[in-house]
């Protein structure tokens, strides 16, 4: 059984993602709501799916069939409601976040993990760009969307941390990474110290007052040998 969690997305952010990386066009339409089930159909690109997705009390399963692309959207003509949105697959150091700019019935953005357990689910931390979760909230299911439309959307607050851990992730640096980073404050000191013990073949410690002191004689010998005599 497939678990996830939702998460709203500020519109900027999905711009700068999907400039980045691109996205794949859905269409999904889908049929009138029954207590125990429901079904719908999804385009994407050049494949078409049926989905049926059947609840009871303590579990709840999802199917889904291929058919022939014509014969989802003869079916799209006769839902009872649709969402068209572009998504987005972006790894991250859990897995994969899935980005869709919902382009119909209104605009919207949201993110959304799936995880194999509940345990998976629970241990799960969402990165600091991710907006405000709202997988309790049945407004923001595509079904819901489709069907009953959305009055409004909220803001998403932005921050600089959050901005930051965007660009993390789109360059691949994840957060056992980033830690790693920020505890090597010295980092500039290495090329250097490495290339001399490659040479050598001895290890060579880097002082810095010891090159403090040599720079400045050095800057006292230029002086003195720019003087009038």
């Amino acid at each position: 059984m497939t678990v996830r969690r939702r998460f709203l997305l500020a519109p900027s952010f999905a711009r700068l993602i999907q400039r980045e990386r691109g996205g794949l066009r859905h269409v999904e339409g889908f049929f009138p709501e029954r207590r125990d089930r429901s079904s719908w159909v999804r385009v994407e690109e050049n494949k078409g799916l049926l989905i049926l997705k059947t609840v009871s009390l303590d579990s709840e399963a999802e199917d889904q069939t291929d058919i022939p692309v014509g014969h989802a959207h003869a079916l799209l003509d006769v839902c009872a409601g649709e969402v068209d949105y572009t998504r987005t697959t972006v790894p991250i150091s859990e897995g994969q976040a899935l980005v869709d700019e919902i382009l119909r019935p209104r605009a919207l953005h949201l993110v959304t993990m799936e995880f194999a357990s509940e345990e998976e689910t629970g241990a799960f931390r969402p990165p600091e760009w991710f907006g405000p979760e709202v997988t309790a909230d049945p407004r923001y299911t595509n079904q819901s969307i489709a069907l009953r439309g959305l009055a409004e959307v909220p803001e998403i607050p932005l921050s600089d941390a959050a901005l930051n851990s965007l660009i993390d992730t789109l360059e691949g640096r994840f957060p056992a990474q980033a830690r790693m980073a920020i505890s090597r404050p010295r980092a500039k000191q290495v090329p250097m110290t490495r290339a001399k013990a490659q040479t050598s073949g001895e290890t060579v410690k880097v002082n810095l007052d010891e090159i403090e002191q040599a720079m400045m004689r050095e800057m006292e010998k230029t002086l003195q040998t720019g003087k009038p005599e």
